[in-house]
């Protein structure tokens, strides 16, 4: 699995590598033999152990089963960009509140809830576009880099992730797993919609929306 996925399920590899380095070690000395001797702790096989982090307290995930839609386009303002992974949600959030106050600028009004389309990502980061809906007529051009247009039009399928901005990794996990068990083809272009306000919502309690569009 490539893109915005790939690069997150990297990561859980990596750690499961540095479990390895560490249990290895430990399995390979031999008990000391006689009456003082230490009994070494047992071993445990990292095979058998579930790897899938888990956030105490943390909000239960719900991201299946997903529904099938077809999206309509609609009139957004749209404001692309980069970011590391370490920087994403606090750059989302600058973003939503730049295209809040061009909006207010241009004399226009938000009128959805906000997209954020995913387009390219490697190992440092991704590239975005934060697009939020809106109502009404100016003719004025927005300021750089903002444009106006529409939003993505056609089937997704949708799944639904409670929770925190953190614990995404795990419900794009699942994602990744149920479209590798129907067989499901993927164009590398993943969209959230949040249903939660990013400007005064926690990023511990979110409800996002991820869609992704079918062949």
């Amino acid at each position: 699995m490539t893109g915005v996925w790939g690069t997150r399920l990297g990561r859980a590899a990596v750690v499961f590598g540095l479990m390895m380095a560490l249990v290895a070690p430990a399995a390979a000395q031999a008990p000391q033999k006689g009456p003082d001797a230490l009994t070494p702790p047992p071993v445990v096989d990292p095979k058998k152990v579930e790897t899938t982090p888990v956030t105490p307290g943390a909000p239960a995930t719900s991201a299946f089963a997903p529904d099938e839609l077809t999206l309509s386009p609609v009139p957004v303002l749209t404001i692309s960009g980069s970011s590391s992974w370490e920087d994403a949600y606090d750059k989302l959030v600058e973003a939503v509140r730049k295209a809040d106050t061009e909006l207010k600028r241009l004399g226009l009004t938000q009128a959805g809830q906000v997209f954020v389309m995913y387009n390219t990502s490697d190992d440092r980061g991704f590239d975005y576009e934060v697009q939020v809906p809106f109502s009404g007529t100016t003719t004025q051009k927005p300021a750089e880099p903002m444009k106006l247009g529409g939003s993505f039009a056609g089937k997704v399928l949708r799944f639904v992730h409670t929770g925190s901005f953190g614990d995404m990794d795990n419900t794009y996990e699942q994602i990744a797993n149920y479209l590798d068990e129907k067989n499901i083809e993927q164009n590398d272009l993943y969209i959230e919609r949040y249903r939660t306000d990013l400007l005064t919502a926690s990023p511990e309690a979110l409800e996002i929306e991820i869609l992704v569009p079918l062949p």
